[in-house]
């Protein structure tokens, strides 16, 4: 799809600029989309310098052309051609190429004329939902200069108008669609009306504006029977868009509810896993409680064992304690047998006499006396 724009003489130098991204630093492109970080992909078909030299090439062309004495003159014309959304990616450079081949073969002056030929690939432009709908284009900006035959001294005229006619405008796309065709590019920037109504004309702005404001994409001119078609499918969506939002809403609530309930049971998954934790912690005091009560069974065992050891000791004490005390009372008895026998001996010792040895006389040996010794047998 191409869009044609016309300049008059202090528009020029501003558009030149704008097509070759050449603004200075600050300055709006008239189009939010332009993203500079893409801009270095943007490329020439035609070089003809900087901005500058190309306004210069303008004015030096100029010069051979004869101009109307006119406020509203136009001096410079420029196709905008947008790559259809069929063509491949393999096949672009040859689209835009071919394009442009297609739009100097009908300018009269040919390629003389063309001040500028650029394909911008740095415009980014979303659809409400978020869908990308830029496509790369190409702008060719030439001097609408066409054969002169009433001026002497000049070959051309500018003239806008001749090059821009009704008739002219109608051929355009249907001679591009052919040349594409021709040259085996699968691109489609024309096709025949399937019904009778007829064709709207919108601009390039236009339709970028309608898409931003209904989401609807147009690849192609369109018809007024297109146009109703759109506006009954778009009835049509928008009952359904209704009916989708109430079943919506509908299930936005049944989620609602399926989140308090979720809620609800985790809550009771976590009262659970407490009450599960405090059981672990019990068994747990429980197990070491049982620990405990078989290590103090084991040490009461050890006791009991070295009380029945003592037991076996103290019974045994006590067996030898009676037979030490059945001994006693035996040597006692013969210590009183003993005793009693020795009285009895010196009462015997006693009835033989003290102080002579029995047979009538003293024992004196000399002049000393000893007493007598008595033994008793």
């Amino acid at each position: 799809m191409a869009e044609i724009t016309k300049f008059q003489a202090n528009e020029v130098s501003y558009h030149i600029r704008h097509d070759l991204r050449e603004l200075p630093y600050g300055k709006s492109y008239g189009n939010e989309s332009v993203n500079p970080d893409l801009t270095p992909n943007n490329y020439k078909l035609i070089d003809r310098g900087n901005a500058a030299e190309v306004n210069s090439y303008r004015k030096t062309l100029e010069k051979d052309v004869f101009k109307y004495n006119r406020k509203n003159l136009v001096h410079a014309v420029e196709i905008c051609i947008q790559c259809p959304s069929d063509c491949t990616q393999e096949q672009k450079t040859e689209f835009f190429q071919e394009s442009y081949n297609y739009v100097v073969s009908t300018l009269p002056m040919g390629e003389r004329c063309v001040l500028v030929a650029e394909v911008h690939k740095d415009e980014r432009h979303f659809t409400p939902d978020g869908t990308m709908i830029s496509k790369d284009h190409l702008h060719i900006l030439y001097t609408p200069a066409v054969p002169d035959t009433k001026h002497d001294g000049y070959e051309w005229k500018l003239c806008a108008d001749q090059l821009t006619k009704r008739a002219t405008l109608k051929a355009f796309h249907p001679g591009l669609q052919k040349h594409l065709d021709e040259c085996g590019i699968r691109a489609t920037v024309y096709q025949k009306k399937d019904g009778s109504g007829k064709n709207i004309a919108l601009s390039v702005k236009q339709l970028k504006e309608i898409t931003k404001q209904t989401g609807i994409v147009f690849n192609k001119s369109m018809s007024v029977d297109e146009l109703a078609q759109i506006l009954v499918e778009n009835r049509d969506i928008k009952i359904f868009d209704s009916k989708l939002k109430q079943a919506l809403s509908s299930e936005i609530e049944q989620t609602t509810n399926l989140k308090k309930q979720i809620i609800d049971l985790q809550d009771a998954l976590s009262r659970t896993a407490y009450r599960i934790q405090e059981k672990d912690q019990l068994q747990q005091m429980i197990h070491e409680k049982d620990a405990s009560i078989s290590n103090v069974e084991q040490q009461n065992e050890i006791l009991r064992q070295k009380i029945a050891a003592l037991e076996a000791d103290n019974s045994r004490l006590s067996a030898e304690n009676r037979k030490s005390s059945e001994r006693i009372q035996a040597l006692e008895q013969t210590v009183e047998q003993t005793k009693k026998a020795a009285a009895n001996s010196q009462e015997v010792s006693k009835e033989w006499g003290a102080a002579t040895n029995g047979w009538g006389r003293t024992n004196t040996w000399g002049t000393y006396t000893h007493e007598t010794e008595v033994k008793s047998w």
